[in-house]
């Protein structure tokens, strides 16, 4: 493993993933499920990497079937409104993503948390690890 931390902030509709299902991801993984992505926000991203996350996947319903109608799109304007924030104190913004999962689409989940894996690898120095 790695060291590193990946936060996972998630609508409790996008994820029946078990720590199996992401074992092989070489990184720390922490899942923090909400009622609705939409109720997720700034703060709660920013907190994360404040507990040391490297990186933070926010993900909500696919676009247009969100069961509170808009919860995944409040989620993305949060994740860009982070991302800014975190460009104008120096941090690299890609640290932050956003993922449409379908429904309980566990496969997806796991793809989106590998491709926020490997957004921390190209974006990380080479050979920063933190412990």
């Amino acid at each position: 493993m790695s060291g590193w931390k990946i936060t996972i902030l998630c609508c409790h509709y996008t994820n029946e993933a078990m720590a199996e299902d992401l074992a092989d991801i070489p990184a720390k993984i922490e899942i923090k499920s909400f009622p609705c992505s939409g109720r997720i926000e700034v703060s709660d991203i920013l907190k994360a990497l404040e507990a040391e996350a490297e990186a933070v996947l926010v993900a909500g319903c696919e676009k247009g079937s969100c069961h509170n109608r808009s919860g995944s799109m409040r989620a993305e304007k949060r994740v860009e409104a982070a991302r800014k924030i975190l460009e104008e104190i120096g941090m690299e913004p890609e640290r932050v993503q956003m993922a449409f999962i379908p429904r309980l689409d566990t496969g997806a989940f796991v793809a989106a948390a590998k491709k926020t894996f490997e957004k921390l690898l190209d974006i990380l120095p080479k050979g920063e690890t933190t412990s």
